[in-house]
């Protein structure tokens, strides 16, 4: 009853997930000897990367390696300028506020959670990245996301500046009412997930998992469904960039009447934001795994170098460096670039900031 009403609990199965899921993250303190750090935070889910998280194959068993923080240099004068970012999974959960030369701050907005509408400072000049990771292009469109935006009648009236308060931060839209959150936690639509999270995804299971993969794996060939090996064998990638009945995929077919419909959603995106206030909105496209390392196990779709070949507003290219780059720029077991890719990335744009 204790684990029911605590799988019901979402605040506490997020400080459990946030705490078994990135400690190896965190520099270890006093309370890595508690009670309660040795009963709930003993998980190897994303330790190692969430392709092995979800495959546990020990072959690709490889301790993922923190993100260095760009944090600020408050000695250097300010410029006047805040970049912002709307992006997804490759930058979140990172410090940036000193990544970029030229600018006083960076606004993260993450795409993945509704958020705005966008506020800006009118005291200062605001420049806008859109990130994405290669796969997340397919269907974009700016009126399919979860992004509020602001009317047209609005921006006349200029209510899309304010000179004190820039938002940040995704709006919290919870249920306001006694009975919506009674509902909320009682039918909470992740139970089973909470469950499995308190009684299973702890690190004293992991050979229990590694076996039944290795099994799956070497006498079967089989894999989690949302994985798959690189044709060298040397590393995961994600399945649906691979697989080609996901419209995510590298190698699924992407017509020319798809990718004009995509560039000019992406420039009616350009077009908005310049009309709530940005100075100046930039394209940066993060390619897919397996766009670097692995293109040629089928025919690639090259949607990535199509659509900033095509694109009406800049763009930051970064695929050439990282199809070139000598050092590994991605996790070997986990969707993501790892410190090395990051950093390169910060370079290209910071190459490119001087012809904004």
């Amino acid at each position: 009853m204790v684990i029911l009403l605590g799988s019901m609990n979402q605040t506490f199965i997020n400080k459990i997930k946030s705490d078994r899921y990135f400690d190896h993250l965190k520099a270890p303190t006093g309370y890595n000897s508690s009670l309660y750090y040795r009963v709930f935070v003993r998980s190897d889910h994303w330790r190692y990367g969430d392709l092995y998280g979800v495959s546990f194959l020990h072959d690709y068993k490889f301790p993922l390696e923190p993100f260095k923080e760009y944090n600020r240099d408050g000695r250097k004068p300010l410029t006047g300028r805040i970049l912002y970012i709307i992006g997804d999974s490759y930058l979140a959960d990172k410090t940036l506020s000193g990544a970029f030369d030229g600018f006083d701050n960076v606004v993260y907005l993450d795409r993945r959670f509704p958020f705005g509408p966008i506020t800006l400072d009118s005291t200062r000049q605001n420049y806008l990245i859109m990130e994405f990771a290669e796969r997340n292009l397919n269907d974009y469109a700016l009126g399919k996301t979860a992004e509020k935006r602001w009317a047209a009648k609005d921006i006349a009236a200029k209510l899309n500046f304010n000179p004190t308060t820039a938002n940040s931060a995704a709006d919290a839209y919870l249920p306001t009412s006694i009975p919506e959150r009674i509902n909320k936690v009682i039918f909470n639509k992740d139970l089973s997930r909470n469950l499995e999270l308190l009684l299973f995804d702890d690190k004293l299971f992991t050979p229990i998992k590694e076996l039944k993969a290795a099994i799956n794996y070497k006498l079967f060939g089989r894999v989690a469904k949302e994985v798959a090996v690189s044709t060298d064998k040397k590393r995961l990638l994600m399945n649906i960039t691979v697989d080609t009945s996901n419209r995510e995929s590298d190698f699924r077919n992407v017509n020319d009447g798809e990718l004009k419909k995509l560039i000019g959603n992406l420039d009616d995106a350009n077009k908005y934001y310049l009309s709530i206030g940005f100075k100046k909105v930039i394209l940066s496209v993060v390619p897919n795994a397996v766009s670097v390392y692995d293109d040629k196990r089928m025919p690639y779709n090259h949607l990535l170098e199509r659509v900033e070949q095509n694109n009406r507003f800049p763009v930051i290219s970064i695929f050439n460096k990282f199809k070139t780059a000598p050092d590994n720029i991605y996790y070997r077991s986990d969707t993501h670039w790892n410190p090395t890719g990051l950093d390169t990335w910060i370079k290209e744009v910071n190459k490119n900031i001087n012809t904004w």
